[in-house]
């Protein structure tokens, strides 16, 4: 299964879906009556109708089995009559639950090479990736995912990112062998599900800074480089990202284009794009593209 649609597009329409959903919740809040409560159920189902329909459609093939992960599962009935008030609260919970899974799902997507970046990578390579590698590969998206504090299923990331399990149980021998090295913490169950240490953090982060950037493919023309700055700085607009401080730090480095080799302009783009991620101007997706646009390289994070 790959995505179909653009990351970005897709990423906008999750957040005003998530936007929606709590826009709904806020309406029904205080509901007390029938009327409101049957009100609210109708919004809910054709809330959760558009965004089933729109997930399934971005895929190829469609993602079928998003409806089931996606919608709430109701809790048992206790054979007590339950008040209007009562009835409203556990709907809006049940909302609340599905907002959150969505949040979640984006997520995991944004992890998943293979499924929304596969022109990006070399899916092969990723398939014949020895233990280690898969083991590098499981460290460096939980720490995509470490800020949340969450337990993420190792399943996913690896087939999500190209990795086809070989029996059952091999991502319980995966988490087992981290967690033996004290890199993460894992909950098995029927899933095996693990979060980053603070070990394994660092040894991504000591990983990382000994990667080289090969800058060879940015453009010697000071013209070309100053067109595609005008290029991207269109396409961020566009996508509504018009924060000052974007243009203020690509003026910057327009300016400085004269004065600058390849690899000394690489550098201060990655910089600079690193900076805008911190400061919440984009997300680190956008700013990997951007980086893909004058490098033809993914920006590592």
């Amino acid at each position: 299964m790959i995505i179909k649609v653009k990351w970005e597009d897709f990423k906008e329409e999750i957040d005003g879906f998530v936007s929606t959903g709590n826009a709904i919740v806020d309406k029904y809040r205080s509901s007390k009556t029938e009327d409101e409560f049957n009100n609210f159920k109708e919004e809910k189902q054709s809330w959760e109708n558009t965004v089933v329909s729109y997930v399934r459609a971005s895929f190829e093939p469609e993602n079928r089995n998003f409806a089931n992960e996606f919608k709430a599962q109701r809790g048992y009935n206790t054979g007590f009559k339950l008040g209007t008030d009562q009835k409203i609260k556990n709907e809006i919970q049940a909302l609340k639950d599905e907002i959150n899974g969505l949040d979640y799902y984006l997520k995991m997507l944004f992890i998943s090479d293979a499924i929304v970046r596969p022109d990006e990578i070399d899916l092969n390579e990723r398939q014949n990736l020895d233990t280690e590698g898969i083991l590098e590969l499981i460290l460096s998206k939980l720490y995509d995912l470490y800020k949340d504090g969450k337990y993420h299923s190792i399943n996913w990331i690896l087939e999500g990112n190209g990795i086809k399990l070989n029996g059952r149980g091999e991502d319980w021998d995966y988490g087992r062998m981290l967690e033996n090295r004290g890199f993460i913490e894992c909950m098995n169950g029927r899933n095996v599900n693990a979060k980053l240490k603070l070990e394994g953090k660092y040894a991504i982060e000591q990983s990382r800074k000994a990667q080289t950037t090969d800058y060879s493919k940015i453009s010697n023309s000071d013209e070309e480089l100053k067109e595609l700055i005008k290029q991207v700085l269109s396409k961020i607009e566009g996508l509504g990202f018009g924060q000052q401080i974007i243009f203020d730090e690509f003026d910057e480095l327009r300016d400085d284009i004269p004065h600058l080799s390849k690899k000394s302009f690489g550098q201060l783009l990655k910089s600079k794009l690193g900076d805008l991620v911190t400061a919440k101007a984009f997300d680190k997706a956008l700013a990997s593209e951007i980086f893909k646009e004058f490098t033809s390289q993914v920006l590592p994070f």
